[in-house]
């Protein structure tokens, strides 16, 4: 499990939960009828507090189902939940490759996808750091690490920035075709 502070599941799964939500709110269900209720429960929440709780049965089934952290496991996941459609290879060839496939990617499907970056932590620990990638410009917007708190904290990074830290984790990524 991917655990976060006391007891609460970590940023991978709220990555990987906001990932799936934002894939059912485009039409995209997945194949695992749990997952899909807890989506089918957030959508039609009226109520802060409903939301809120939906939210977090979201994550907590994402948790469940991840098994771990590594990129082999995350991919097993995706596999599972979206089948021939899950593909790893957005971050192969050189970065001028890299850049044209994701913009083709993103101008072609408007999905967000996710990457796994290496960064140093708050505590200064270096480790690999899953992001929702939004949008890829000149910069890369990669989408609030926890959506469920009040804090907002959408991510900007410098394409050049993000292409190192997303190197040094041999350019990790999921994404649907």
């Amino acid at each position: 499990m991917s655990q976060g502070f006391e007891g609460q599941p970590g940023d991978l799964a709220l990555a990987v939960a906001t990932w799936v939500y934002q894939l059912h709110a485009a039409g995209i269900v997945p194949d695992d009828a749990e997952l899909a209720g807890h989506c089918a429960a957030v959508e039609q929440a009226t109520e802060r507090e409903a939301g809120d709780a939906a939210g977090m049965d979201l994550v907590r089934r994402v948790d469940a189902l991840l098994g771990g952290g590594e990129p082999a496991q995350v991919a097993t996941l995706a596999s599972q939940l979206y089948g021939d459609r899950v593909k790893t290879d957005l971050g192969g060839g050189s970065r001028e490759e890299r850049v044209a496939r994701i913009r083709k990617y993103q101008f072609g499907s408007s999905l967000p996808w996710l990457a796994r970056i290496w960064e140093r932590d708050e505590a200064g620990e270096v480790g690999p750091s899953w992001l929702l990638v939004e949008r890829v410009t000149d910069q890369v917007f990669a989408m609030d690490p926890n959506p469920l708190n009040d804090i907002d904290e959408e991510r900007h990074l410098p394409l050049a920035d993000f292409q190192v830290l997303w190197e040094l984790d041999a350019c990790t990524a999921l994404y649907l075709a």
